[in-house]
């Protein structure tokens, strides 16, 4: 049985989403704790083999000893954390599986929520096979385990046009957007036409705009193209602009933002 859930996210804008049920996720952290198990031994067997050299080096024992030891908590308390929140909420087990971790405001995961998430797994793998996670999972009708519930996420399906569906988001970077405030005096971003009636954008208005580019990179790529349209269409109109600038809302978005910051701000 699949379980849909519907995010409204702070732009107003409903998210639908799958989400994972106990199987998948119980094999995903299945195959995540073999690759975690296969790690552990193989950093074992090389402090083993690095131990019979340590007369040549002139280590101790007990700083080898003590390096191993934390290496051990590190690979095994940092393995889900490091990939969650690196890999789009995805550990290689639930990239296989088909499932990832997502904020319940529908926003990727963030470092801080992926910290308190794998922090509580070690409750949540009580008292073995992840005992009390299996049961809050049951029990919860988002299948929550304890640290989605600390953390406020999520565990959903991948949708498999996500990355079809704007592949110009994928391309797009924070730092070739910024690129457009910073062209020099002599590069117009827009033509004659639009740029003679640009005092008709108001300072709240670039705000609006400014805050939607700032904080774009936080969001879905659908969410993006939805809300940059939603944005963009009223300006494109008050200019007089033709389709063709909102072929690409975001980039539209981003030229309307330079050239008012190059003209207005004084």
């Amino acid at each position: 049985m699949t379980r849909e859930i519907t995010i409204l996210t702070p732009e107003s804008v409903e998210l639908k989403f799958e989400l994972a049920g106990l199987g998948s996720r119980f094999l995903a952290v299945l195959i995540d704790s073999i690759l975690q198990a296969g790690a552990l031994i193989a950093i074992s067997l090389a402090f083993v083999g690095l131990s019979h050299i340590t007369d040549i080096g002139h280590i101790p024992d007990s700083w080898l000893f003590a390096l191993l030891i934390l290496l051990l908590f590190s690979t095994w308390t940092g393995y889900f954390l490091f990939f969650e929140v690196t890999r789009n909420g995805q550990t290689p087990g639930k990239k296989l599986l088909g499932i990832r971790v997502i904020r319940d405001t529908g926003h990727p995961l963030d470092f801080r929520s992926g910290l308190l998430r794998n922090v509580m797994r070690a409750v949540d793998a009580l008292p073995t096979m992840y005992g009390i996670g299996m049961i809050s999972m049951f029990l919860s009708p988002q299948y929550r385990r304890l640290g989605d519930y600390a953390a406020g996420t999520l565990v959903v399906k991948v949708r498999k046009h996500e990355q079809l569906q704007n592949p110009l988001a994928s391309k797009r970077t924070p730092e070739s957007d910024t690129s457009l405030s910073n062209v020099g005096a002599t590069a117009y971003l827009l033509p004659d036409e639009l740029l003679a009636r640009l005092h008709l954008i108001t300072r709240e208005d670039y705000r609006a705009i400014r805050h939607f580019l700032d904080r774009q990179h936080e969001l879905e790529s659908s969410v993006v193209e939805r809300l940059a349209r939603r944005l963009a269409e009223p300006f494109a109109e008050r200019l007089g602009a033709q389709g063709e600038f909102l072929t690409d809302p975001v980039d539209f978005l981003n030229r309307l933002a330079a050239e008012w910051e190059r003209r207005m701000i004084r």
